[in-house]
């Protein structure tokens, strides 16, 4: 998978749109978006359910656990990052959300995942 960074800023124009009062604006929010090489690529799979449609995907959890992994560390900087456990059968469905959980320096964080289409792409947000 290849991951794809959005860097987000917030100016001072969104300050005041916000109503905001002056003061240091927020740090800016960094996403990562991660994009399938192909449809058959690690991080999604196909329901084994039987379905009178076609197959329903679901994301693998241990597959997006370790992207997620990967993320924090190269990524996000993160220092200290321990386990991360995603959810299982989460469906690839264009705006599905969800959140991963992950130790960071002993202490549990959650890291928001949002499906950004059909095709397997999601992005990662910053742990909370």
């Amino acid at each position: 998978m290849r991951a794809v960074r959005v860097l987000l800023l917030c100016g001072w124009g969104m300050l005041a749109a916000a109503g905001c009062d002056s003061g240091t604006p927020p740090p800016p929010v960094h996403t990562v978006t991660v994009t399938p090489n192909s449809p058959t690529q690690p991080g999604v799979a196909s329901s084994s359910a039987p379905s009178s449609s076609s197959a329903m995907r679901v994301f693998d959890s241990r597959a997006m656990a370790s992207a997620v992994t990967r993320l924090l560390t190269t990524d996000y900087k993160v220092a200290n990052v321990g386990t991360v456990s995603c959810p299982d059968r989460q469906p690839v469905a264009d705006g599905s959300r969800f959140q991963c959980t992950v130790d960071v320096a002993g202490t549990t964080k959650h890291v928001p995942i949002t499906v950004t289409g059909a095709d397997g792409n999601y992005r990662v947000d910053p742990p909370q």
